[in-house]
């Protein structure tokens, strides 16, 4: 074949050469193009579904209230058309009154054994509605709908492909987009892995979600106090019972995007902020965790932690400079830590050796439960930064939290660092505007990272030792990322806390003036089948060029809803 290419390139004029060229490049694509129409996914998604070892009943539970008869009938459809056939829809009417709607969910229910039709004598609101239909659920797992959202054909296919790849699971959820009025999709939300701390902060969850009926019925079904954001409450219930939370990376599940939806807009419906707060602060009271959550002071529908009771335990940190007494960056940086308002504290200075070596030294000399690793040009801006990382600390699991770091004109510097990435890691919305909301609340709230920097660290003292400290074969860089992938590797997490800030002074030539190829091929070399995974709260489909949350590689145009349809 290679020699008939060299003959023909010898042969053949330039404009020939180009053409086939091209020829082949649409044929390739056409190939492509045949693998995407709707009989040939179909006729893929049944040989999948043969080579299931079992196939659970899922119950979808869908409460309707006077839904416009176009998306309910799309919501339905939806369900019909899935590849799974191993399901069952309840439809629940919240006591609508309108004869139409009945007729139509009649004939559903007449036409189709798999539909259960239930008619509400009052009306109760959306999670006594769902209760309702909880009630007539025969399935192993239970699956939410909302009445004018849909389905992707394969939804309940990869469902089950989960439940079958791990039996053990109790909940399992997927990525979703929005659907516009004019029914174009916008906005993909692509989620991370399951993140309890970001749950926290903000209502990642959402749909698709499937939740193992016994474990649903134990969580108590869903509360009528949170009506509005009673999918976010009922998840945070249902983490309290099981950690055997899955996340399927693909979206399953198109919500609508209509006026009076918070798809439109948390502005859409009054009062979620606070009900948001009541809720995670109910959660955290239920854990025996000191804090509480309030909204966010200028993004009302993210939570922030604070101390519960207005106090949080204290418990003694050192702080481990590598730097040289009386330069400049070092006296700067004394004369911000005297804003600090946290009274257990110590400074201890390293001059010698690497980073790693310098650091694992003033660990050594270190008298405190935590211990805080922090360069030399970062400065303190915020006197309860210091709080915040040990409030962040004291949470379930969590071994290491950093702070996001902000440049004086305002942008992140990191946000935490991603890995998996081509360089193969790299700080997270780098560039952005420190005050935004970021990717769905990315920014402003905390969340579970793969890697922090050890420009500024809490790690708890207990597993830095257990760990052995920061491996001192890295010369200038690596060392930090590297702890972080051997505590994850433990079981133990790291966390960016949101509302932890300082600032940085580190410029660009001093940052590419610290990197070391070496430093890199060793972590790379270590870690190397973790990277190639890639990052579990990073989702694939994001372009992998940096950690800025940009989709890639999408079939279809991705549009952003503008407007009274805006996500956020």
């Amino acid at each position: 074949m290679r020699r008939d290419l060299r003959v023909l390139k010898s042969i053949l004029p330039p404009w020939a050469l180009a053409f086939l060229r091209r020829l082949r490049e649409l044929l390739r694509r056409g190939r492509q193009l045949r693998l995407q129409t709707p009989r040939a996914r179909r006729e893929a998604a049944l040989q999948e579904l043969e080579a299931l070892p079992r196939r659970p009943l899922i119950s979808l539970v869908m409460p309707t209230y006077n839904t416009d008869l176009k998306y309910l009938r799309e919501a339905v459809d939806s369900v019909l058309g899935q590849y799974y056939p191993e399901w069952e829809l309840i439809v629940v009417d919240d006591a609508s009154g309108n004869p139409e709607l009945a007729r139509a969910l009649s004939a559903y229910d007449g036409a189709h054994a798999q539909i259960k039709y239930l008619q509400l004598a009052e009306n109760s609101g959306i999670s006594a509605a769902t209760n309702a239909g909880m009630e007539l659920v025969e399935g192993e797992f239970a699956g939410f709908l909302d009445h004018d959202d849909t389905l992707t054909p394969d939804a309940l296919l990869r469902v089950a492909q989960a439940l079958a790849e791990d039996p053990g699971l109790d909940a399992v959820y997927s990525d979703s987009d929005k659907l516009t009025v004019g029914g174009v999709r916008a906005d993909p939300f692509l989620k991370p892995d399951w993140s309890p701390v970001y749950a926290l902060g903000a209502m990642y969850i959402g749909h698709l979600l499937v939740v193992r009926t016994a474990v649903a019925k134990d969580a108590g079904g869903f509360d009528s106090a949170f009506d509005k954001i009673q999918d976010f409450e009922f998840m945070l219930r249902v983490s309290e019972r099981t950690d055997r939370i899955h996340h399927i990376p693909q979206i399953l599940y198109h919500w609508r995007a209509i006026p009076g939806s918070i798809a439109a807009g948390t502005e859409q419906k009054s009062g979620v902020e606070e009900l948001q707060a009541r809720a995670v602060s109910q959660h955290l009271e239920r854990l025996g965790l000191p804090a509480r959550a309030e909204p966010h002071p200028a993004i009302p529908h993210r939570a922030v932690l604070t101390p519960a009771n207005g106090a949080a335990p204290q418990p003694r940190v050192s702080i481990v400079i590598r730097g040289r007494e009386n330069s400049p960056e070092l006296e700067r940086l004394r004369r911000s830590l005297e804003r600090t308002a946290y009274p257990e504290l110590e400074t201890i200075v390293v001059a010698d050796g690497s980073r790693a070596e310098a650091h694992n030294e003033g660990a050594r000399q270190a008298s405190g439960e935590y211990l805080l690793f922090l360069a030399p040009d970062t400065e303190v801006a915020d006197p309860a930064w210091l709080s915040q990382l040990v409030l962040h600390a004291s949470l379930p699991d969590v071994a290491a939290v950093g702070p996001k770091l902000v440049r004086p004109d305002g942008k992140v510097e990191q946000a935490g660092m991603a890995v998996g990435l081509r360089d193969p890691a790299a700080p997270m919305l780098a560039g952005a505007d420190a005050e935004g909301d970021g990717y769905y609340g990315a920014l402003p709230c905390s969340r579970e990272v793969s890697g922090l920097s050890a420009e500024c660290m809490l790690v708890r003292r207990e597993d830095f030792e257990r760990e052995g400290g920061f491996l001192e074969l890295y010369a200038c860089e690596y060392e930090d990322l590297d702890l972080c992938q051997r505590l994850a590797r433990s079981g133990r997490k790291c966390v960016y806390a949101a509302t932890a800030v300082l600032l940085t002074h580190r410029s660009e030539v001093t940052r590419r003036a610290g990197s070391d190829i070496v430093d890199r091929a060793l972590f790379v070399d270590t870690w190397y089948d973790r990277l190639a995974a890639g990052d579990p709260y990073f989702n694939l489909s994001f372009a992998r060029q940096r950690a800025d949350y940009v989709p890639s590689g999408w079939l279809e145009p991705v549009h952003r809803a503008v407007g009274a349809m805006r996500s956020r």
